[in-house]
C-alpha cells in the first residue's frame, strides 16, 4: 500500500455529517476516534448539555482531561500511541471551530 493513499470518509459527530480525507492507514483510527467523540458526546447529552456547541465542549474538554492524565501516568511513558494525540487534537479544535 502507498503511503500517500488517501480516502474520503464520511463521519457524523453530534448528528452532524463531515467529510473528510484521511490517510489510508488511518481510517480505522480516525472513525474510531468519531466514535469515541460521539459516545461523549452523548453523555452530556444526558446532563441536560442542550447546544451542540456545549456538548463538544464538554466532550472535548473530557478527552483533553484523558489526555492529560494519560501523560501524568508512568505506565504509558512509552510513548505508546503518544504520536496519534496532536492528530486527535487537530481533529476535535477543527470541529469546535465549525460550531
Amino acid at each position: 500500500m502507498d503511503n500517500s493513499e488517501t480516502v474520503l470518509l464520511s463521519v457524523e459527530i453530534d448528528s452532524r455529517s463531515m467529510r473528510l480525507r484521511v490517510a489510508k492507514k488511518d481510517e480505522e483510527q480516525v472513525l474510531l476516534a468519531a466514535q469515541t467523540l460521539n459516545k461523549r458526546i452523548d453523555a452530556f447529552r444526558r446532563f441536560s448539555a442542550n447546544e451542540p456547541i456545549d456538548r463538544l465542549s464538554w466532550a472535548a474538554l473530557d478527552l483533553a482531561g484523558d489526555v492529560v492524565r494519560s501523560q501524568n501516568t508512568p505506565a504509558i511513558a512509552s510513548n505508546k500511541g503518544q504520536e496519534e494525540i496532536p492528530a486527535i487534537l487537530l481533529q476535535l479544535e477543527s470541529l469546535l471551530q465549525n460550531y
